[in-house]
């Protein structure tokens, strides 16, 4: 038998376990359970993501100007065994999602006057609804009913919508 500390997982309040922390890994890896589960540590629940954060900080070597300190690879490297992945921050994610912020009166523009066919959809980067509002003002025109639906739509669009596709706030 292992040394190794064992937990207690719970799941909308169905208690199972104890588990070491690698059969927890290896649980998550196979996607049997998520970081949204709870575990009870410290004689608290607390969500998986929390008790991986608490033993990455419980790991990481004290900070001393007079302890060398380590490569971030080779750092990275003892701490692969806890599987933590570290997410990126939000200016560097936003800047690789690529984009300026979208100009909300060129989407309104675009709204009015051209809304029927979606392109302001297109250009606010939400494609499925731009390619939805397309294919309505086809299939409505084809059935002899006009564009009105679509052109609607696209109204309520230009005065509703605030965001772009993705989550950015319009300037």
């Amino acid at each position: 038998m292992s040394d190794a500390p064992e937990f207690t997982l719970r799941w909308r309040g169905r208690q199972s376990g104890p588990y070491p922390v690698s059969e927890i890994n290896r649980m998550l890896d196979d996607h049997k359970i998520g970081m949204g589960h709870e575990i009870f540590y410290q004689d608290e629940w607390i969500t998986l993501e929390a008790f991986f954060s608490a033993l990455q900080k419980a790991a990481a070597p004290p900070t001393n100007a007079a302890i060398p300190t380590m490569p971030l690879a080779a750092a990275r490297e003892k701490l692969s065994p806890l599987r933590v992945k570290l997410a990126p921050a939000p200016a560097a994610e936003a800047a690789a999602i690529g984009g300026h912020p979208r100009r909300r009166l060129v989407f309104a523009l675009l709204a009015v006057f051209a809304g029927f066919t979606g392109v302001h959809n297109f250009y606010a980067r939400q494609w499925m609804t731009g390619l939805l509002q397309l294919l309505l003002s086809v299939a409505t025109s084809l059935m002899s009913f006009g564009i009105i639906a679509s052109w609607l739509w696209a109204i309520v669009e230009a005065v509703a919508v605030r965001r772009d596709g993705h989550g950015n706030d319009m300037i």
